[in-house]
């Protein structure tokens, strides 16, 4: 075990011999850090865990990882528990280890790669307005937003956009004229012409075929077949809302980031005030995304996305 009397202080203290298990799987990690468990980091100590499949045992390892650095903390082995539910909640941590388990990264490359195949198919724009407007995150929970996205809210230059359900988000010039471009789609070529007329409004961005009434949920269905026909277009069954949404949220802000001049992968913040002081000087970079972030839990989430960089 790494940091062996230590290690024997604490299973001396609990009185349970499985506890063992732990240090002995963290051994040789902790050899690579140089560093006892209870001195890294929340990113440092999720990567660790992540190697454990199921999460069961996932939350369990953290537990018992947990109560360690909490010992070690009383005892003045470590100055914070970084692993604690405090900092992690579990809500969060089922989040962040269905990402590492399950996570399909799109890159820029393969993004471009994706739109281009898009156009070509027999949907046009229709789909591939689809497949943008979630990466670049503006379709909404259940795709609300793009159910009720109407023509006239969209600027041709694209910039900030009103969305129907009260935030607002800015958009590419791209994405603005492909979003032009398919509110005045009438017509898909593909084994037969299908005529798109019936919609919610009369300038909604996405008509469907002609129905008598038009629901929310018969547009939402829509876009859910979408994406499965996405899959089969581009040949990645691994493709799904959450996918594309993740990857476009990640790209901005890694990118937005690396364009000023800092590499996220290479931030090393500590865990004292001066760690917490760098972690708060990256909030500018997710004000304007909606989402509950900052750069630690940005990091921690996407940590499988960075690997792939």
């Amino acid at each position: 075990m790494y940091n062996e009397q230590r290690k024997n202080e604490y299973l001396e203290y609990k009185k349970k011999d499985y506890l063992k298990h732990l240090f002995i799987d963290s051994e040789k990690y902790e050899a690579e850090l140089g560093r006892d468990l209870c001195e890294m980091e929340t990113s440092e100590l999720l990567h660790y865990l992540i190697r454990y499949d199921g999460f069961r045992t996932f939350e369990d390892k953290r537990r018992q990882l947990s109560n360690y650095v909490e010992w070690c903390v009383i005892k003045g082995y470590a100055a914070f528990n970084w692993i604690s539910l405090k900092v992690v909640p579990n809500k969060e941590l089922k989040e962040i280890f269905l990402a590492a388990k399950e996570e399909f990264y799109i890159s820029k490359e393969r993004y471009r790669q994706y739109v281009d195949r898009l156009m070509d198919s027999g949907y046009g724009v229709y789909i591939a307005s689809a497949f943008a407007s979630i990466y670049e995150g503006i379709s909404g929970k259940g795709f609300y937003n793009m159910v009720y996205l109407r023509r006239n809210e969209i600027d041709e230059k694209g910039g900030m956009l009103h969305l129907p359900d009260g935030t607002d988000r800015i958009i590419s010039q791209e994405l603005a004229d492909m979003l032009i471009a398919t509110s005045e789609v009438g017509t898909v070529r593909r084994e037969k012409t299908v005529r798109y007329v019936s919609s919610l409004y009369p300038d909604s961005v996405w008509k469907i075929r002609k129905n008598e009434t038009v629901t929310y949920s018969k547009l939402q269905r829509k876009f859910v077949y979408l994406i499965e026909e996405m899959k089969k277009i581009l040949g990645e069954k691994r493709i799904s809302k959450t996918s594309i949404e993740r990857s476009g949220y990640f790209n901005r802000i890694y990118y937005e980031v690396l364009a000023d001049g800092m590499d996220i992968r290479k931030l090393d913040m500590g865990t004292d005030k001066e760690g917490v002081k760098e972690n708060l000087s990256y909030g500018s970079y997710f004000e304007s995304s909606g989402w509950n972030m900052d750069m630690r839990k940005f990091i921690r989430s996407y940590q499988s996305y960075l690997d792939q960089i």
